[in-house]
């Protein structure tokens, strides 16, 4: 099979009827998710599976996470056509490249470099020029590239690091699963006067661990 339009197409409608019609944020993030094909992100074997609402492996003990839970991690950041974007843990690229739709620039880091340069080669077939991969340690984020509109962890770990918050901007948000209860929850926080607070639902997830200095067990 080639023409995936059709199960992608399934993909979509079922998300759409998990959320609240009125939610522009959702819809954006639905629209971007219809334009990015993501059996690209898995290997051939795994291409019947890729528009099922669950995780894939991607080698090296990684996955490309379920839609519903990049649904979620996007439309609660909400990412606008102005603004900067960070994901720490990128993997296969996936959700780079869903926020490379939806924002305009995006920096992405991921510690294994076999998944950076598969990444790579997705975004450069996809046109995506304002979305960049970066090989490197991003546990403690990525200063050079500060501000960012919305950071976003892709890996779970125990807290936040500081760090996290200081490369946020006026207004920034961010995400991030965090353990809680024996499991894992997504968190999102906002910057306001220089001040971070929680806002939004906490979502039951699944991630694997934040690797690198200031990484944990998850």
């Amino acid at each position: 099979m080639t023409d995936f339009s059709k199960p992608r197409g399934e993909m979509i409608r079922r998300l759409a009827a998990s959320v609240d019609a009125s939610d522009g944020a959702a819809a954006r993030v639905l629209d971007a998710m219809a334009s990015i094909p993501r059996h690209l992100f898995v290997e051939p074997p795994l291409w019947h599976r890729a528009y099922a609402d669950c995780s894939l492996p991607i080698g090296r003990g990684q996955t490309l996470s379920q839609p519903a839970t990049v649904l979620a991690c996007l439309s609660s950041l909400d990412p606008g056509p102005s603004d900067s974007m960070l994901e720490i843990g990128s993997g296969s690229g996936y959700l780079a490249c869903l926020a490379g739709r939806l924002c305009g620039r995006v920096t992405a880091i991921e510690t294994m470099l076999d998944l950076v340069h598969r990444s790579r080669k997705v975004i450069e077939g996809l046109g995506l020029s304002n979305v960049h991969v970066n090989y490197g340690d991003g546990s403690a984020g990525w200063p050079s590239g500060a501000p960012y509109d919305c950071i976003l962890l892709s890996a779970a770990s125990r807290s936040v690091h500081p760090s996290l918050f200081d490369q946020l901007s006026e207004g920034g948000r961010l995400g991030a699963p965090v353990k809680a209860d024996g499991g894992q929850v997504l968190r999102f926080f906002r910057k306001t006067g220089g001040i971070v607070a929680e806002y939004g639902e906490a979502v039951p997830c699944r991630f694997v661990p934040l690797t690198g200095r200031f990484g944990s067990d998850g």
